[in-house]
């Protein structure tokens, strides 16, 4: 019994050191990546600010960040009827923010779960709770803007979008994507390459595959050839009502022509 617990001591021990190693391996990655971002932004950090900025950056990416909010979906649902097969729209906070949706797609039926600053390793993680539960007949996608200011490259951002993907191809066949490009921004400028490069990607998947749709706001969104001020609040990230008036006029009608 004694032999039986030190080797139980000792097998946790070992998962603990390998935890941390990991850990440690991934946080000197992302050290490394600030860094690099920071030359080409013309910036420059202290070696705290770095490691707090890359310690933040770990635990935003980790799948459970926003289990809270996914959470309050699930009470939400507990006593809310929603439309059967609905239209969902689901990402990060430019589908969160978006008040007037219902209005806007009437008279579509239209169910929102953007959350957060999500990633989209986050809504795969939480898939099953706030995707394939409502049996959409459409879904509505805007993510990974968050995962590239994460410092995440576009292919590893794009490896993440497949796994979604593939899992509404397994468990949604009859369901069609329509991906609604990264959009320019004021905040995230120096972004930019990084951006049109993942929305590349998209758009090439888009055009292999019938059952994704990808949806181009980058040229709409500019003026003179710079991202539209107008178009976003005060942060230079999240859109205004004008924003969301372009958004409709895009989107819309090909929801309209799809349903």
């Amino acid at each position: 019994m004694l032999k039986l617990k030190s080797l139980q001591s000792f097998f946790l021990s070992l998962l603990a050191m390998l935890i941390m190693n990991s850990c440690s391996q991934e946080l000197t990655e992302i050290e490394e990546r600030i860094l690099v971002q920071a030359e080409k932004n013309g910036t420059e950090y202290t070696d705290i600010e770095i490691k707090k900025t890359a310690a933040y950056l770990l635990e935003w990416g980790s799948p459970n960040f926003y289990e809270e909010q996914i959470n309050k979906f699930l009470e939400i649902d507990k006593f809310t009827e929603h439309a059967e097969n609905p239209i969902l729209f689901v990402g990060s906070s430019s589908i969160r923010f978006w008040k007037t949706l219902k209005q806007d797609m009437s008279p579509l039926p239209v169910l929102n779960r953007g959350f957060g600053g999500a990633h989209i390793s986050h809504v795969n993680n939480h898939f099953d709770q706030i995707v394939y539960a409502y049996d959409p007949k459409g879904i509505v996608f805007f993510c990974g803007t968050n995962d590239i200011a994460a410092l995440k490259t576009p292919e590893e951002v794009y490896k993440d979008f497949l796994i979604f993907y593939e899992k509404v191809q397994q468990q949604l066949p009859e369901t069609k994507i329509f991906f609604i490009g990264i959009k320019p921004s004021v905040a995230r400028a120096y972004l930019k390459d990084e951006e049109q490069e993942f929305n590349q990607k998209i758009a090439q998947l888009s055009n292999e595959n019938n059952n994704i749709q990808f949806i181009d706001v980058w040229g709409p969104m500019l003026t003179e050839n710079k991202p539209d001020a107008s178009m976003f609040v005060e942060d230079g990230l999240h859109m205004n009502a004008k924003g969301y008036k372009i958004w409709t006029s895009l989107v819309k009608p090909i929801l309209d022509n799809t349903f």
